[in-house]
């Protein structure tokens, strides 16, 4: 099955963590930070954040989100993230949501009292090539009042 791409988007992201955090806690914290708070990072000035905007669009075209699955990966002074949320319609993949990206174990600054850290991240929706063709078969067809 083929699929297109209907939603990208990079984007660059600071995590805060505080200066009193140990080694550890803040590597843990990065680690976890994709799950906790990577999907609910706004995309843009409007607000939408990345969970938002799968819902809306498997709404858009009769599909349900379904499993979710992360990787993230510490390689060599960085964590790699990857996620992957399968978006189904009667049992069946239909497309897909994905994450990818790093997160570097070095700051990239400070503020105040937190260390700053900064995620570079890819956001992608994938929909399959027939449910597009459907959705497009449905759309702009002009309607036609006969008055008799």
């Amino acid at each position: 099955m083929s699929y297109t791409v209907v939603y990208e988007r990079e984007l660059e992201t600071p995590i805060k963590i505080s200066k009193s955090a140990n080694e550890d806690a803040r590597k843990r914290r990065l680690e976890r930070w994709p799950r906790e708070a990577g999907l609910t990072v706004p995309l843009d000035d409007s607000g939408t954040n990345f969970l938002q905007l799968v819902k809306s669009m498997a709404s858009d075209y009769g599909l349900e989100p379904g499993e979710r699955t992360w990787d993230v990966k510490d390689v060599g002074g960085k964590y790699s993230v990857s996620m992957v949320w399968k978006l189904m319609r009667g049992g069946e993949e239909k497309g897909y949501a994905r994450v990818s990206g790093e997160i570097p174990q070095t700051p990239t600054g400070e503020e105040g009292n937190n260390v700053v850290y900064t995620a570079k991240l890819k956001y992608t929706i994938e929909i399959s090539n027939d449910v597009l063709a459907e959705k497009a078969s449905t759309e702009n067809v002009p309607e036609v009042n006969l008055l008799g």
